[in-house]
């Protein structure tokens, strides 16, 4: 009987690894970027796009909990300094989604993901966000966090990976806060996985 259950418990353990992602499901990013005077779908032209005179800062943290052969899901959690034409500070927490690790060339992989939450900030900032909110009537303290992002790293082992993120706070049609919009920003970032 002793035998059967070690038996039961290799074979399980043997299934669950090769079920495992291959590399650490951790990880701790820092970011850099420049807000926008746009709306979502504008802002992904990375380069035509119309820049305020602010900017972003920030770092945060995921955890996959849930894998299969080539997607992961976790959570993120993360926080901001916004300057420029005024100092606010955001923080958000949410879900992601991550495909893994798409073979773009010999040494260049992608893993493009989405994260979506919600977002909080301990004022409207100067430009875009505050004007918005002056013409909705609205609040743009807490809204909706919906994050787009392409990473890039040199081999699906890889602890480091360089990436760019279009960092999106919205009330979704009026459905938070009153708010159609609220900011836009393109960054580029670090990524350590753990």
């Amino acid at each position: 009987m002793t035998a059967l259950a070690l038996s039961i418990g290799l074979v399980a353990s043997a299934t669950a690894a090769q079920d495992a992602p291959a590399g650490p499901d951790r990880n701790f990013f820092v970011f850099t970027g420049r807000m926008l005077d746009a709306d979502m779908g504008e802002s992904v032209n990375v380069i035509g796009a119309d820049y305020e005179d602010n900017y972003i800062t920030g770092l945060g943290v995921q955890t996959f909990f849930l894998h299969s052969r080539r997607t992961s899901v976790g959570y993120e959690l993360g926080i901001a300094t916004r300057y420029g034409e005024d100092r606010t500070t955001e923080a958000w927490g949410g879900l992601v989604a991550r495909i893994d690790n798409w073979q773009l060339a010999r040494n260049i992989f992608l893993s493009p993901s989405i994260v979506f939450g919600l977002s909080y900030v301990d004022a409207a900032h100067a430009g875009r966000e505050q004007r918005l909110e002056a013409e909705y009537d609205g609040d743009a303290q807490l809204v909706f966090y919906l994050s787009p992002e392409l990473d890039f790293k040199v081999s699906p082992e890889s602890r480091y990976s360089f990436f760019w993120r279009l960092h999106h706070r919205s009330g979704a049609w009026k459905t938070l806060g009153d708010m159609k919009g609220a900011s836009n920003a393109n960054v580029f970032g670090l990524r350590v996985r753990f």
